[in-house]
């Protein structure tokens, strides 16, 4: 993010908390129906409109720096895996072979691919998706190798990390996606962030229900008050949308510390958390030494695999002493604020909408940005009809 746009955001929070506005605000209270979270027949749409014809999020390039390097797709309905190849070039193919459909990579691993190599009767493609080799070959007269290649699905690299079009049959620009937010990506130098870890877990509850948790801070100094209520209390929280994309501005509780600064030495992850909504289903939060990737990829409308990408720089988390820092940073976000405080919570929501005592999802004005994001899945849903 550029200087200039950092020294006007946080003029911006800071006098939003000189008058006291600590909060987005809407203009009422807001009444959601139920079913947005619980009917099968929405939760269909969804998958046939959201997932399918927008680009989305697959990771970070450092798993994909090097020839061989790959990461696989957490969702069985898009089953991809992107893969470096031995030219350089970045490729995403569906990963099930041509034969009889079976998976050919089951899980990431460090060790980098040479080929892909069906674990069921042993065809054998290339890093280019084209098919090499058939065991047996005598036993499929005229089998033409050229037209059975892995399926490539369009796959672009762009501002530290990776994208793919399920549906786009040629090349997207991600960054045009990101509109105006493609500048703070570029500034904040995502590319040179490295990996520690990545969890796949499924979550019982809906997923806009769990991307709702992390659209308003109406909730943190209840349920985080003796965790994140610490570094955010008396804060401030506003946000930006460029076409369906958010980006969210939360003050932490040394905000006004900021005006002791020069402006040209303020750093605003110093005094903001900084996050992005990258529409339909990413969350990526930007920190001054690391950086969090949280994806969520429906199953049901009850059930949702969140996956969660926690990268750093180096130098900061150098040597055991830097390393054990990290790893417990890491245990912190990702075991104790996400999954047993915000997850959780949503996990209890969703038992509850069908147990006849509320009649819709209340939205105070201080949780209105979770209706904004509703009014996006929606107004996205409906264009496509």
């Amino acid at each position: 993010m550029k200087r200039e746009r950092q020294i006007a955001l946080l003029d911006r929070l800071v006098d939003l908390r000189k008058r006291r506005q600590y909060q987005i605000m809407g203009t009422e209270i807001r009444q959601a129906p139920l079913d947005i979270y619980t009917s099968q027949e929405i939760f269909e749409r969804e998958i046939e409109t959201l997932f399918c014809d927008y680009p989305s999020v697959v990771g970070h390039v450092d798993s994909v720096r090097e020839p061989g390097g790959y990461m696989l797709g957490d969702w069985k309905r898009q089953p991809h895996i992107v893969v470096r190849g031995d030219d350089g070039v970045l490729r995403a193919f569906m990963n099930t072979c041509r034969h009889r459909g079976a998976t050919l990579v089951d899980r990431e691993s460090d060790e980098a691919l040479r080929s892909f190599v069906c674990p069921f009767h042993g065809w054998t493609y290339g890093l280019d998706g084209r098919l090499r080799s058939v065991p047996r070959s005598f036993a499929f007269p005229g089998l033409d190798k050229n037209d059975h290649g892995l399926k490539e699905v369009p796959v672009s690299e762009s501002m530290g990390l990776v994208w793919l079009h399920p549906k786009n049959g040629g090349d997207f620009d991600s960054a045009d996606y990101l509109g105006a937010f493609a500048e703070d990506f570029d500034n904040f130098e995502l590319d040179r962030y490295v990996r520690h870890k990545k969890t796949v877990t499924e979550k019982k509850a809906n997923w806009k229900l769990l991307i709702g948790v992390n659209l308003e801070a109406y909730h943190v100094p209840i349920l985080h008050k003796h965790t994140l209520a610490k570094g955010f209390g008396n804060g401030v929280m506003t946000y930006d949308a460029d076409g369906p994309n958010l980006r969210v501005l939360a003050g932490r509780s040394n905000l006004m510390d900021s005006k002791k600064i020069s402006p040209q030495e303020r750093k605003i992850l110093d005094y903001i958390g900084v996050y992005y909504v990258i529409f339909p289903n990413t969350i990526l939060l930007m920190h001054n030494d690391y950086m969090e990737i949280s994806r969520f990829f429906p199953l049901a409308p009850d059930r949702t695999i969140w996956t969660y990408e926690f990268l750093y720089r180096p130098d900061p988390f150098s040597g055991e002493t830097g390393q054990r820092s990290l790893k417990n940073l890491f245990c912190y976000l990702n075991e104790v604020v996400y999954d047993s405080e915000d997850y959780m919570i949503a996990e209890k929501v969703q038992e509850n909408l069908l147990n006849g005592v509320n009649e819709t999802h209340m939205l105070g004005l201080e949780e209105s940005l979770v209706g904004v994001f509703q009014d996006i899945v929606g107004d996205k849903m409906e264009s496509a009809e």
